[in-house]
This record gives C-alpha cells, structure tokens and sequence, in this order.
C-alpha cells in the first residue's frame, strides 16, 4: 500500500475481494461524471431551454415592473435570464456580470425561451452595487446598471423547508 489510497469494493460486503486503487478509480469514474454532467455535456451550438419561475418580484427604481418575467436554465438559478418588455438581460449571478442578448436571437417555445450561449456578447454592461443574499423566503439580487444607473432588484422564491412543521 505504500501511501497509495485503497478502496474496497465488494458486491455484499464479502471479504476476500480484491482492493481497487483510488486512482484507477478516479481514472474511469472522473471522466464519465465529466462527459454526464449537464452543465459540461452541453452542445455549445444548440439553443439552451429556460423555464419561468413563477412567484418571482422585480422592481426597477424601487417602481414595479409590468411587462416583465425572469428564466432559468436549471434548478440552480445560476445565470437568470431577465426579461423586460423586448429586452433581454442574461444575469450571471457568482460572476457579477450582465449582458445585454439580442432579442432576435431568443425564440419562444410555448412558456419556454431557447437561446444558444454562443450568442452571448463578448463584453457585459457595467454594473455595481451588488447585493446578494438571502431574505428568508427569498432570494434577494440587487445590482445597478451603471449606463443607466437603474437599479434592479429581483427576489427569486426558494423551496420552504418543512421538515420542522
């Protein structure tokens, strides 16, 4: 064993079966999380679906918005795409960064939106004032667009945990 991670694997637990090396392990196991995992797996060229989430606030200069709805690509909430009336704005949360997409480039699908990410513009709007966190039964995003300087504020709801009621 020489310093080398050894792990078991034995259908049933029987003694007796042959240790397998952590790095052959990590060998074949690493790669097919890689090539599964949906974030990586995605084809660069093909439109990615967004979904509503519905129960969502947004005020734009503490005034509320009418004609607005907010997407996600997947349950993880990281990017949003934000839509205002025929504006489209991609959010990307841990990034801090907002880009201004091409409306002609986002097609609806019933409640859907497809847009393919290779679209994305090469430089992002200039924000500031960041805020991030959470406000109990929400998750509160707030950032200002500093060519605008319109300050957006959006409250995303996230899953109430009942396991204490």
């Amino acid at each position: 064993m020489h310093g080398a991670i050894h792990v078991m694997l034995s259908s049933r637990g029987r003694r007796g079966d042959r240790g397998i090396c952590f790095p052959t392990i990590c060998l074949f196991l690493i790669p097919a999380l890689v090539t599964t995992s949906p974030a990586l797996a995605a084809d660069k060229n093909k439109p990615v679906a967004w979904k509503p989430i519905t129960e969502a606030l947004l005020r734009v200069d503490d005034q509320p918005v009418k004609n607005w709805n907010v997407y996600w690509e997947s349950k993880k909430g990281d990017p949003l795409l934000l839509q205002i009336g025929d504006r489209f704005l991609l959010i990307q949360i841990h990034e801090r960064k907002v880009f201004d997409l091409a409306s002609a480039k986002i097609e609806h699908k019933g409640k859907e939106l497809l847009w393919d990410p290779a679209s994305l513009p090469a430089e992002p709007l200039a924000s500031a004032d960041w805020l991030i966190k959470d406000v109990g039964f929400a998750y509160r995003i707030n950032m200002r667009l500093v060519a605008e300087n319109r300050v957006f504020d959006l409250q995303l709801p996230h899953p109430m945990d009942l396991r204490y009621l």
